[in-house]
């Protein structure tokens, strides 16, 4: 009987164990959002397909689109959705309901000083202000519209408790609702998050009048997992945000193929119009900062802040029951395999502000 040398063994073996502990394929669903800069990595990923790079060979991903985070959080809830990215409030509510599901957060694709959320209009035939301060002088004693319940709804709270004015009242109206009397004439100012405020600002309906950065007033998204998808799954959660990792450097990278791709996804919006949403400048006039998004990954202290700090505004408008940070709700792990084994550092990088003239 032929003997077999001892080295092919020992690779036979390896070999063995390594077909062993193969990752075995997932079938999955993925939440993303279309209709906020904040999560457009969602849609690079299915645009480039990057998911099929990084999760294990036989994996099914299913992308279903969404309008807002809340129907995105029951359907994690439910497991009818394992992966999802959206804005922080819904986000942060989703750590909560540990009851019903234990979702965790797993990374911050997006962090800004406040001009992706925070983005303050007035009606097109305003006065013209000679600054953000001017402006928010004009809105007070005015009724205010806002989103319930969203970053802008927390962004324009924090903003009246720092005494910078004081509508009439706030008018809590759907964002579509809002985009629609701003078309109508039937509004003097309200607070959009983007690509829906650059959308009223190039058709003409609405201008800038401030953003967040003027007040201290960050906003940010993340992705959430399911615990258990994570659990049962720790190479396909890793290779996920390898997927993520990927389509936050592209961003950064592309600033033109990007807004390419979003029309695509995007019902009424002009390549311009998309690309002005995330890549144009946001001008000191209106209080704007140099750094349009930061790709921050990481959960450091400027994301565990504004973390803090959404728990007590959603307590306080009676979304949660408690005011603090539940314990588990961020599970960093994946992130960190998969900056490690990619050997990428974060933040990954930052998106400034163009001039309109960039748009070539």
């Amino acid at each position: 009987m032929k003997r077999i040398p001892l080295n092919l063994l020992a690779a036979f073996a390896l070999a063995a164990a390594g077909a062993a502990q193969a990752a075995d394929p997932v079938n999955i669903t993925y939440g993303y959002h279309p209709y906020w800069t904040g999560g457009w990595n969602g849609v690079i990923i299915k645009a480039k397909e990057l998911w099929k790079k990084h999760l294990p060979p036989g994996s099914v991903v299913r992308f279903e689109p969404h309008l807002t985070g809340p129907p995105m959080v029951n359907a994690m809830l439910a497991d009818r959705m394992q992966i999802g990215t959206m804005g922080d409030m819904p986000s942060l509510v989703a750590t909560t309901k540990g009851s019903i599901g234990d979702i965790r957060l797993v990374s911050v694709p997006m962090y800004s000083k406040g001009q992706n959320c925070t983005k303050i209009l007035v009606r097109r035939d305003a006065p013209e202000f000679k600054d953000n301060t001017e402006a928010m002088k004009w809105m007070s004693g005015k009724p205010f519209a806002v989103h319930r319940g969203t970053c802008a709804n927390a962004s324009i709270e924090a903003i009246i408790d720092k005494g910078v004015f004081k509508p009439s009242e706030l008018q809590f109206t759907p964002i579509e609702v809002i985009a629609s009397n701003f078309e109508a004439k039937k509004l003097d100012a309200a607070i959009m998050w983007e690509p829906h405020a650059r959308r009223q600002v190039e058709a003409g309906h609405a201008r800038y009048a401030a953003t967040g950065a003027a007040y201290g007033v960050p906003d940010a998204d993340f992705t959430l997992m399911r615990q258990d998808f994570i659990q049962k799954n720790p190479e396909a959660a890793a290779g996920w945000i390898k997927a993520e990792i990927e389509a936050v450097q592209f961003m950064i990278k592309n600033p033109r193929e990007t807004a390419q791709i979003m029309v695509k996804e995007l019902t009424g919006y002009s390549e311009q119009t998309a690309w002005a949403a995330l890549y144009e400048e946001n001008p000191a006039r209106i209080g704007g900062d140099p750094v349009n998004y930061v790709g921050k990954m990481t959960f450091d202290t400027d994301v565990v802040e504004l973390m803090k700090r959404g728990y007590v505004f959603l307590h306080k408008i009676k979304a949660i029951d408690k005011p603090d940070m539940p314990a588990n709700a961020i599970n960093d792990e994946p992130l960190k395999r998969a900056l490690r084994e990619m050997n990428v550092t974060a933040p990954l990088g930052e998106i400034r502000g163009q001039p309109r003239s960039a748009f070539k």
